[in-house]
């Protein structure tokens, strides 16, 4: 598992690639941690891109609920975006979405949650 940043206006894209599982959810959440201190109300949106992630466990998907808690906690924006089919579909059959907002692209996520950093996404792509 790896988590590759991108800074865009006030959002900050983390891509997400390999296996959310068991064996990387600690070293995962440990990442995660220092980009939630900055999800706060008027901080740093945070994305999350799911397109590279090839798995999704039930120990992962409590990962993301703990980084949605923290969020919303602090009053903060936190997605996940491009996730793919199997990821996807691990995501409506527990009714993740009910509880994470989730997104078709990074695109439409940042244009919901930060207009700004949305065209600047737009003209980088």
């Amino acid at each position: 598992m790896q988590i590759v940043e991108k800074r865009i206006g006030n959002a900050l894209l983390l891509a997400v690639t390999g296996r959310l599982d068991h064996g990387t959810a600690q070293n995962f959440d440990a990442a995660l941690e220092p980009y939630m201190k900055e999800c706060v109300s008027g901080g740093t949106v945070v994305v999350l891109d799911l397109s590279g992630l090839e798995f999704l466990s039930s120990t992962g998907m409590r990962s993301l609920l703990v980084g949605q808690i923290k969020a919303r906690t602090q009053k903060g924006s936190f997605a996940v975006a491009e996730a793919r089919r199997g990821v996807k579909e691990t995501f409506e059959i527990a009714n993740f979405s009910k509880v994470i907002r989730c997104y078709d692209t990074v695109a439409a996520a940042l244009a919901e949650l930060s207009p700004m950093a949305a065209v600047s996404y737009s003209q980088q792509s």
